[in-house]
C-alpha cells in the first residue's frame, strides 16, 4: 500500500491543539462561579449566610451573563480550523451550564408566580385586596 508523503496528520481531538482559548476558559469559570457561589451560596446556604445570600445570588446572575457572552465568543474563536480548537469543550460546557442556570431561574420564577397566584385565587383575593391586607391600619 502506497501512502502519499503529503498526507496531513490525523487530527487529535483530545489535545489542546496549540493553546487554550481565553473566552472558553472564562465561560467555564463563570459557570463554576454561578453554580457554586450563585446557586449553592444564594439558595442552598441562605439560612447560614443570611443577608449575604442575596449578594451571592447577584454575583451568580452576573457570572451567568458573563459566561453566556464569553461562551458564544469562545465558540466562534474555536472553530474546526482554529489552533485553539481543543478548548472548544470548555465553551460548550460553559454555555450548557449557564443556559441550564437561566432555565432553572425561569422555572423558579414561574413556580413562584403559580404558587402565589394560586394562593390568592384560593383565598378569593385579587391583587388590590391582598395589598390592602398588607397595609398597616392607622
Amino acid at each position: 500500500m502506497n501512502i502519499p508523503s503529503n498526507t496531513p496528520p490525523a487530527p487529535s481531538y483530545g489535545s489542546s491543539g496549540g493553546g487554550t482559548n481565553s473566552m472558553a476558559l472564562i465561560s467555564l469559570i463563570s459557570a463554576g462561579v454561578t453554580w457554586i457561589l450563585g446557586w449553592l451560596g444564594g439558595c442552598g446556604l441562605s439560612a447560614l449566610l443570611g443577608p449575604f445570600a442575596l449578594g451571592c445570588s447577584g454575583i451568580g446572575l452576573i457570572s451567568t451573563v458573563v459566561g453566556i457572552v464569553t461562551g458564544h465568543m469562545g465558540m466562534g474563536q474555536t472553530g474546526a480550523g482554529s489552533s485553539e480548537s481543543g478548548s472548544r469543550w470548555m465553551a460548550i460546557t460553559g454555555l450548557a451550564l449557564n443556559y441550564l442556570s437561566v432555565l432553572l431561574m425561569v422555572l423558579g420564577i414561574c413556580f413562584m408566580i403559580l404558587v402565589f397566584g394560586g394562593a390568592l385565587a384560593f383565598l378569593g383575593l385579587n391583587a388590590e385586596e391582598f395589598q390592602q391586607m398588607l397595609t398597616p391600619m392607622p
